[in-house]
């Protein structure tokens, strides 16, 4: 995740890295294995705040409106969430960008009940410096 720090630092995006105990916490409450690739995601940047761009993570409080548990919670209420996946970013209009931690891979999923509406084929890294500091096609 080197080239997105890289933006974060140059751009002034605000980060707020998860401690170790943050992130087996997340993943005990959750009841699955998060990949290496969001652990190292959380204990890196936690959250990144960039212009209207909000990454859902760890390293706020527990109540506080980006941390992932809170609005995991929230979203898999919908009987159509994917089990493993994590909320990113809200893209509007009930859609929201989601890492599956089974598949490493980014969906774009829909609430209500909208289910799965396209799989992204980049990776945790380049996606996030594509949505928060380029262009997005999606």
């Amino acid at each position: 995740m080197k080239k997105l720090m890289e933006l974060v630092v140059s751009k002034g995006a605000k980060i707020q890295p998860a401690s170790s105990k943050d992130v087996n916490s997340l993943e005990e409450n959750l009841g699955f294995v998060l990949s290496d690739e969001y652990k190292d995601f959380l204990s890196t940047f936690g959250i990144i705040v960039y212009k209207s761009n909000e990454v859902y993570g760890l390293g706020v409080p527990d109540d506080y409106y980006l941390n992932v548990k809170n609005k995991y919670d929230d979203l898999r209420q919908d009987a159509a969430y994917p089990k493993g996946a994590v909320p990113l970013l809200e893209v509007g209009d009930g859609q929201y960008y989601l890492y599956d931690n089974k598949t490493y891979t980014i969906l774009l999923w829909a609430t209500p009940h909208g289910g799965i509406v396209r799989t992204i084929g980049e990776g945790l890294e380049d996606f996030l410096i594509r949505i928060l500091f380029g262009k997005s096609s999606y």
